[in-house]
């Protein structure tokens, strides 16, 4: 049952070596400790779900800039950290393996709906240790959607705006601020996106647990995931990519090590 906390230990020692520290573990009678060093401790995983209010290329829009987008930050955190990095993987919420993921990722949840079964396995998996990301949704409408869905999962827990001195924005790479990036339909059909998006800027907020751990981060009318997927696209600007990577490895970090 503690799955998630195992794997943040692991990932937490291997991150150690990155910065010089030794690796060690602690291991009970019996237990060579072996498994410790053949187990990959981190994966990618991909939120599906069903109840979101159309299609994007035949798939549910969870599907949004996959696989690409997923395989390229794979690629980008393999570059820059030491953990051992699984394929990146799409799961369900209600999905038994979900425990064994200890970051997931969810976007276009502006017209989600969550059965039951998901809230409840998705409020379960985060007070376990499990951390999850959202992104590309825009606009109060999207966010009053997706906010009404948080407060079925954590009726008692406030969403809050996550302050440039916290660790997450410097557990790695430093930012003075929280940057944006925009996807490719703020770029290129800008009359169209986002709504009313521009009132109020971009926006990173979260959800904490009781030890003051986020267990949650929603970018907010900004697309990491369009910085991820169109890294190569000559039309797309480069330093908005690297920044989508940046703040990933800064998410993956602080994630494995909180």
């Amino acid at each position: 049952m503690r799955r998630i906390h195992l794997l943040k230990r692991i990932g937490l020692g291997l991150l150690s070596c990155l910065l010089g520290a030794g690796l060690w573990t602690t291991r009970s009678a019996g237990d060579s400790g072996h498994d410790l060093f053949l187990r990959n401790d981190f994966t990618f995983g991909r939120v599906v779900y069903q109840n979101s209010g159309g299609f994007y290329r035949g798939w549910g829009r969870w599907s949004v800039d996959f696989p690409s987008a997923d395989a390229n930050v794979i690629h980008a955190l393999r570059a820059t950290t030491s953990l051992k990095i699984n394929e990146p993987q799409a799961v369900e919420l209600t999905d038994p393996d979900l425990f064994d993921i200890p970051f997931l990722y969810i976007l276009e949840v502006g017209n989600l709906q969550f059965s039951q079964e998901e809230v409840d396995a998705l409020r379960e998996y985060l007070l376990r240790g499990g951390f999850m990301m959202v992104d590309d949704f825009h606009g109060s409408r999207q966010w009053a959607v997706w906010e009404s869905q948080m407060k079925r999962v954590f009726p008692e827990r406030d969403i809050e705006e996550i302050p440039a001195g916290h660790p997450v924005f410097h557990c790695y790479y430093d930012f003075d601020e929280y940057p944006l990036v925009p996807g490719t339909a703020a770029l290129w059909s800008p009359g169209n996106y986002e709504r009313d998006g521009a009132l109020y800027g971009h926006r990173l907020r979260g959800i904490y647990d009781d030890g003051g751990r986020l267990m949650m981060l929603m970018n907010w009318n900004t697309d990491l995931g369009d910085g991820w997927e169109h890294a190569a696209d000559p039309g797309y600007p480069r330093e908005y990519s690297v920044i989508a990577y940046r703040l990933a490895v800064n998410y993956a970090i602080y994630a494995m090590t909180h």
